[in-house]
Formats: structure tokens, C-alpha cells, sequence
């Protein structure tokens, strides 16, 4: 009988300590990955590349990315992501137009009356709006992992300089010379990467 029972107890040990092992390491497993990120999902390369000054297809442009996330709505998500794509848009032209207003004060600080000076800097306000107005959302991009859309929104440097082109409170001169300023300036935010 004691064999017997030093045999039960063995095999009580044992299989305690296989039910211990089993809940010790049978119930282990790698966590699964809770993060999505947008490279998981091949998205456009404008989604990555973001906003700023390019040259496409030997023409510069300024785009402007934007995205609504959270939304039940697809509609409101989509005017949403548009207008922040546009906004985008609008802010680079709006530094654009600062740093040109700034660069032709300097230049004219000396020689020009101050009318001259004021039709500046009445036509380079409007200059944003007229521009921005001329921007186009191009394209879409919907995280399939997630509920974000993204806008593209796009608009030509040749529509900025056109609308200088139509400031006629300005001189032949400073319209030129604003053009030229203007064409320099994408140039170096394309190179900084703006």
C-alpha cells in the first residue's frame, strides 16, 4: 500500500506541475500589433511627402495635404479634409506673399512714393485670396485601417504670378519684379523642402 500511495503522490506532483507549466507558459503569445500607421497600407506618395513647393511635370506648384479623421459622416469628412487641404494651400502662399511683400519693401524703400508703397501692399493681400481661390483638390486617400481621409489640393505658381499680373495699381516694374521675386522664392522652399 505505501508503494501504491508513493506512486498517487507522484503522480499528483507531476501532473500539479504540468498544469503549473501549462499555465505558465501555455497562455503565453506574442502580443498582436494595436498601432496601425500609414505605411502599413502603401498609401500615394503624397500622403507621405506632405505639403509644400514642387516642380510636377515641368510646372511648379504649391500643395497642400489635409485629412478629417473620427467622422461618422463621409460628406462632412470629406469637406472637411478638402478645406484643410486648401487651408494648407493657403498658408504657403500666405508666407509666400510675405516674404515678397518683405524682400520689395526693402528693395523700394529708397526711390518709391508711399502710394506706390500702398498699392503694394493693398494688391499683396489680395494676392492670397485670388490665388488660393484658384487651388483644386486632385485627389483622395482613404486609411483602410483607419477612418482618415486624406485631401490632396494643388494650385500652379503661374496663377500667383498671373494674379500679380492683374495688379494694375502696380507699376510694370514692381509687377516684374514681385514675378521674378515670386519664381525665386518657390524655388528655394522646393529646396528646403517647404
Amino acid at each position: 500500500m505505501e508503494v501504491k500511495m508513493n506512486t498517487t503522490r507522484l503522480r499528483s506532483g507531476f501532473m500539479v506541475s504540468l498544469f503549473t507549466a501549462v499555465l505558465l507558459f501555455g497562455c503565453t503569445s506574442t502580443p498582436e500589433k494595436t498601432r496601425v500607421i500609414v505605411g502599413d497600407y502603401q498609401p500615394p506618395d503624397w500622403v507621405n511627402k506632405g505639403s509644400g513647393a514642387f516642380k510636377d511635370s515641368n510646372e511648379k506648384v504649391f500643395y497642400g495635404v489635409g485629412l478629417a479623421d473620427g467622422m461618422q459622416n463621409l460628406s462632412l469628412q470629406r469637406t472637411t479634409a478638402d478645406d484643410r487641404a486648401i487651408a494648407n494651400v493657403a498658408t504657403q502662399i500666405k508666407s509666400v506673399v510675405k516674404r515678397l511683400k518683405k524682400d520689395y519693401e526693402s528693395i523700394t524703400a529708397a526711390g518709391k512714393d508711399s502710394t506706390e508703397r500702398e498699392n503694394v501692399d493693398n494688391a499683396m493681400k489680395l494676392l492670397v485670396n485670388q490665388t488660393v481661390s484658384g487651388a483644386k483638390i486632385i485627389d483622395h486617400w482613404e486609411h483602410p485601417g483607419k477612418n482618415v481621409l486624406y485631401a490632396l489640393a494643388r494650385v500652379e505658381l503661374t496663377i500667383l504670378q498671373k494674379q500679380i499680373e492683374t495688379r494694375k495699381e502696380l507699376s510694370d516694374d514692381s509687377r516684374d519684379a514681385i514675378k521674378k521675386k515670386a519664381e525665386k522664392l518657390h524655388e528655394e522652399m522646393a529646396k528646403e523642402g517647404l
